[in-house]
């Protein structure tokens, strides 16, 4: 009886300790969201899906490193994109409303500066591996400042 007592209030404090730290950490992760955005670059470079035989399925095997980015309304966005691959070309193109295309040959690499304003989700997409190498950019309402 004692050992089950002395187990129980073993992982009551275990309980204590570190939950707290757990629910800390989600706040402040929701707290910096806009800070990821607005200052952290994204980088963003061609992988491949090991999983896809090319020549079996005819569909390419590449994709983003990266297949969501997330900003709030109003956050200036950096992304550095690096083409890491010697001989295949790759592009980070973000349609309407942005209008981006940054064609890069292999061994080349770009920084894509623009501003996240409007809100909503747009897929970014690579025009030469189409369909797999995709990704979504989700902005969100702008926050508001508290006072």
């Amino acid at each position: 009886m004692k050992v089950i007592l002395l187990s129980f209030f073993a992982s009551l404090a275990v309980l204590v300790i570190f939950v707290p730290s757990l629910f800390e950490k989600s706040v402040i992760a929701q707290k910096t969201t806009k800070a990821i955005g607005a200052s952290i670059p994204y980088y963003l470079f061609p992988t491949e899906i090991e999983e896809i035989e090319e020549e079996i399925l005819k569909l390419p095997h590449d994709a983003y490193s990266v297949q969501t980015i997330v900003a709030n309304k109003g956050d200036n966005l950096t992304i550095k994109f690096y083409n890491t691959e010697g001989e295949e070309r790759h592009t980070f193109t973000l349609d309407a409303p942005y209008n981006i295309n940054e064609d890069l040959k292999g061994g080349q690499n770009s920084t894509i500066n623009f501003v996240a304003n409007k809100e909503g989700i747009f897929t970014y997409y690579c025009k030469y591996h189409l369909p797999t190498m995709t990704g979504k950019l989700l902005v969100l309402p702008q926050q508001q400042q508290s006072q």
